[in-house]
């Protein structure tokens, strides 16, 4: 009885709410969004699991932002990789709170690929593409140091080898490295891969 009384609460609440923001031309889709993530938010504070505070945060971030646009309290021009950033930092802002280290990964991740389609944007494809593989490779590195420092090594791994596929796909941007090139020293470039993998495992196995 509890539940159904507190639902039909929040129900006439959202709906009166709904009605008297109309006429401020806020649309009820918006609204719906913000209630939603902010209702994820005060589920995530009861029972304290992570993916409601994930898409709270999501949900949260897109309502208000509607919201701000069509009351024309001031326009914010954002696009997607604008919304990424923020996103991820309601992430990392969440993961202050929780200290929930599954949160960490979007906060860093997110603003990572935002930052990437800002520079597609920007900059010639040349030099914007490869940036994807460096961009998460910092992301990992930070997610280490700020979470898993002197307990878990396993995100340097996916980190070392973004940034190095990073490093080669802008060395064959910049025609530094070309096909041609591994074709004659194919001999000696795939066993040097081999070692470096090899190596980066044991690396990983002697700090665990």
């Amino acid at each position: 009885m509890n539940r159904k009384n507190t639902l039909i609460g929040a129900t006439l609440i959202f709906l009166g709410i709904s009605i008297w923001l109309r006429g401020y031309h806020i649309r009820t889709g918006s609204l719906l969004t913000l209630f939603l993530g902010l209702g994820l938010l005060y589920v995530n504070y009861i029972k304290k699991e992570q993916p409601y505070a994930i898409f709270g945060g999501i949900f949260t971030a897109i309502g208000l932002i509607s919201v701000i646009n069509e009351a024309g309290l001031f326009h914010i021009n954002i696009g997607i990789e604008t919304l990424l950033i923020i996103i991820g930092i309601i992430f990392i802002f969440l993961y202050r709170i929780r200290e929930v280290q599954g949160l960490i990964f979007p906060g860093m991740i997110l603003p990572a690929i935002g930052i990437y389609l800002i520079l597609q944007k920007s900059f010639d494809s040349r030099y914007a593409n490869p940036s994807i593989f460096l961009l998460l490779g910092f992301a990992f590195y930070i997610i280490y140091f700020i979470a898993y420092t002197g307990k878990f090594s396993w995100t340097l791994v996916p980190a070392t080898a973004f940034l190095l596929i990073g490093i080669i796909a802008y060395a064959f941007s910049f025609r530094v490295i070309t096909w041609d090139m591994i074709i004659i020293h194919k001999d000696y470039i795939w066993p040097l891969l081999m070692i470096l993998a090899g190596a980066l495992i044991l690396l990983n196995l002697r700090k665990k």
